[in-house]
């Protein structure tokens, strides 16, 4: 007794699971195209959704980027004139020293211990 209520209630679950998908494909599965064409639709949506999320993500991203390298950009020749100036400044200092060492009677280490 207790297995074929067991059974019947099987039979049923099955019997209504059968006519829910019935009436989603109809009578002779015409319902099927639809309800596939519907599924489609609904990740086709949210697949753009993500791909516009993401191509908005990467234009920001890109935008960022491209500041940051402007602004290493002019960092870099900043540095290069500082770099020219410091350059000029110690070719000169050079000079300098080598002018001082000739009026101070050469360049002979003897004389400076």
């Amino acid at each position: 007794s207790n297995q074929l209520d067991a059974q019947n209630s099987s039979i049923d679950s099955i019997s209504s699971r059968m006519e829910s998908m019935e009436s989603i494909v109809g009578s002779g599965g015409t319902g099927l195209t639809e309800a596939i064409k519907e599924e489609v639709g609904i990740s086709e949506l949210k697949l753009r959704d993500l791909m516009q999320g993401m191509k908005e993500e990467m234009d920001h991203k890109f935008s960022l980027q491209v500041a940051e390298n402007k602004r290493m950009q002019q960092h870099l020749s900043t540095v290069k004139r500082e770099n020219q100036a410091m350059t000029k400044r110690l070719v000169a200092l050079e000079d300098r020293v080598a002018t001082l060492e000739k009026e101070l009677g050469g360049d002979d280490e003897e004389d400076w211990e």
